[in-house]
């Protein structure tokens, strides 16, 4: 007998078998499971191959006592529905459950009670408190919220740039940075790549890694906005501590920008040291994918 869970992602999905020990059994990779930004002709591939697999494992698909796959964006009832059919068609008979791609994140990262800090193409604290209830700060998405998320840190980017060619900030090497990326020449040709229809929350949040080049030369329009980020970030976590009133528990980072920006990485870490006292920053103790097989043990096998 053994429990599965899907880590599935826009670029690639995560699969993961737990024996009834708890002990990994198997893990592989397979492609892209989101339908919010993938073809459902490959996602219903990727899930296909990811039931395939299973079946291999000893014991075959009838030997899995649950199922559960994370996924960002179950809220579009739409691609939820899609993706639990896909499942169902390939043949896999047992207990599934889909859930948010922060609800498994979190199963694998802490220990008892507090909250996983993502930060990547959005930035959202998801936790639990003591008495076990959920609890979300942020992830109200880019157009009002989401700061320290790839997109905020493309658009102060942006902004850098302008506010520089204006004088009412100061000069920074991500103009000539952002100038070829795009493959232009002046502000007004940003201006209308910025505002034309091809032009999307990806396109902008692709400019972030040339923060990273500027942060190296320690230019000072780079070094503001990887501070606005902490500060964003930061304040994700404690107002979801002051919240709910929790005064100890762990706190672990997810996401691109704390894997790829050391600097608010560090930053996030020293303000929250200083805010929460109280609370344990760790490294997640497990993947995503181990977090959502866990969650089946304990859901499917009545073992926590």
């Amino acid at each position: 007998m053994y429990y599965c869970g899907w880590d599935g992602g826009g670029s690639s999905t995560k699969v993961l078998a737990l024996d009834e020990s708890g002990s990994v059994i198997r893990e592989n990779v397979f492609g892209p499971m989101n339908p919010n930004g993938a073809s459902r002709e490959i996602v219903q591939k990727t899930i296909s191959d990811a039931v395939q697999w299973m079946a291999l494992l000893p014991g075959g698909l009838d030997a899995c006592k649950g199922l559960i796959a994370g996924m960002a964006g179950i809220s579009n009832l739409h691609a939820a529905d899609f993706v639990e059919n896909a499942v169902r068609s390939t043949g896999y008979p047992g207990p599934f459950r889909l859930l948010g791609d922060h609800e498994i994140a979190l199963a694998g990262a802490i220990r008892g009670h507090g909250a996983i800090l993502i930060a990547g193409t959005g930035a959202v604290c998801y936790g639990r408190d003591p008495a076990g209830n959920p609890f979300r700060t942020g992830g109200y998405g880019y157009l009002i919220d989401d700061g320290g998320s790839g997109y905020a840190l493309g658009r102060g980017i942006l902004a850098a740039v302008v506010r520089a060619f204006d004088g009412r900030g100061p000069a920074t090497c991500l103009t000539e940075l952002t100038f070829q990326a795009l493959q232009i020449c002046d502000i007004s040709s940003l201006i209308t790549w910025l505002y034309s229809p091809g032009t999307g929350k990806k396109d902008i949040g692709a400019l972030a890694p040339l923060l990273l080049q500027a942060l190296e030369k320690q230019d000072q329009a780079a070094l503001a906005i990887a501070e606005s980020a902490v500060l964003d970030l930061s304040e994700l976590a404690v107002a979801s501590w002051r919240k709910i009133g929790m005064t100890g528990g762990e706190l672990a980072f997810f996401g691109s920008i704390f894997q790829y920006y050391e600097v608010i990485k560090t930053g996030v870490a020293k303000r929250l040291r200083k805010e929460l006292p109280g609370v344990s920053v760790i490294e997640p103790r497990f993947p995503a994918a181990r977090g959502a097989a866990m969650l089946a043990k304990k859901l499917f096998g009545g073992i926590a």
